[in-house]
């Protein structure tokens, strides 16, 4: 994954990751780019590593169904949930983001990455053949969809972001920070009182 994902660096600063922050992945496949990012980010203790099954190819920590996240409100600083989405209908990611809103601390961010659609027919065909592995069906969404979708789930932002193209082979992706507002204690001493 760090080999197709070299952007750890930008992926922990938009999500703020830092020693003492609590750090979840969702669908985290052989959890290693999850690992290598808490490393970098000079993490004392491992991501806790969410996925649909046990059997996978990495170590998991929980197994959960997306939209039933087995975890405490307000008890993750920072999330992320890489190449996962595209799974799912929509009634489902829906879903999945109301969970990672409620279990999102005040300023907490999650970040959910994915392999973008394609306007070109014959390319975005082959793209979800490539992405069909271990899928019944893949949902390619942009950053409209995505948008409309996390729209009502509670998180005080919702951006697009820029992570850059895959290296190989170059597909555009989908970056979708979900931020929530600090809380009071948090808030900057600049701010609004």
């Amino acid at each position: 994954m760090a080999a197709i994902t070299p952007r750890a660096e930008r992926i922990i600063e938009l999500t703020g990751l830092a020693p003492g922050k609590r750090y979840v992945d969702i669908g985290c496949g052989t959890a290693a780019y999850a690992h290598l990012l808490a490393a970098r980010a000079g993490l004392d203790s491992p991501p806790l590593c969410i996925d649909l099954a046990a059997n996978g190819p990495g170590p998991i920590d929980a197994v959960a169904w997306p939209e039933h996240l087995p975890l405490a409100s307000a008890s993750v600083d920072v999330l992320t949930c890489l190449y996962f989405i595209r799974r799912f209908d929509d009634d489902v990611v829906h879903g999945l983001g109301g969970e990672i809103a409620r279990v999102l601390a005040p300023g907490g961010a999650a970040l959910m990455l994915e392999v973008a659609p394609m306007k070109n027919p014959l390319l975005d065909r082959l793209h979800r053949k490539l992405l069909s592995p271990g899928c019944a069906e893949v949902d390619l969404r942009g950053w409209g969809r995505m948008a409309a979708l996390l729209t009502e789930c509670g998180f005080d932002a919702i951006d697009l972001v820029n992570i850059g193209p895959f290296l190989l082979p170059p597909v555009p992706r989908l970056g979708v920070l979900a931020r929530r507002a600090p809380g009071p204690s948090q808030a900057s001493p600049d701010g609004p009182t």
